[in-house]
């Protein structure tokens, strides 16, 4: 068994606020591919045409990833911050391990290169 006793608050937080905005992104960019195919119609009375609700999804897709971004971020601190006092208290959370063997394995020794005693 091994013990998670802490997280680096910092770091964990920076990979979950970018997991966040790819994920978003991730949702984001079909919306933006499907609203620019329907939303392509004659010039309408703000004379954008179809242009109007491809930037108002493209604005608002960017705003949420950013926003997600930044709110994943702080709430994954607070969540580090609040696992590592719970943890110094109880001891953290126990996982089990096991180590896999590579289905390829590397060489013992490796080969005599030149200059060297045997190459």
């Amino acid at each position: 068994m091994f013990r998670i006793r802490r997280f680096g608050v910092i770091k964990t937080a920076t990979v979950a606020a970018v997991m966040y905005v790819v994920i978003v992104l991730v949702i984001f960019i079909p919306i933006l591919l499907i609203t620019a195919l329907v939303g392509i119609t004659p010039a309408g009375s703000n004379g954008l045409g179809g242009v109007g609700p491809v930037v108002g999804v493209l604005i608002l897709g960017l705003l949420a990833a950013f926003f997600y971004g930044v709110f994943g971020w702080v709430f994954t601190a607070i969540a580090c911050l609040l696992y590592n006092l719970v943890a110094s208290w109880v001891g953290g959370i126990e996982v089990q391990v096991e180590a896999v063997v590579p289905a390829i394995q590397p060489p013992a020794t490796a080969p005599p290169t030149w200059g060297q005693p045997g190459g």
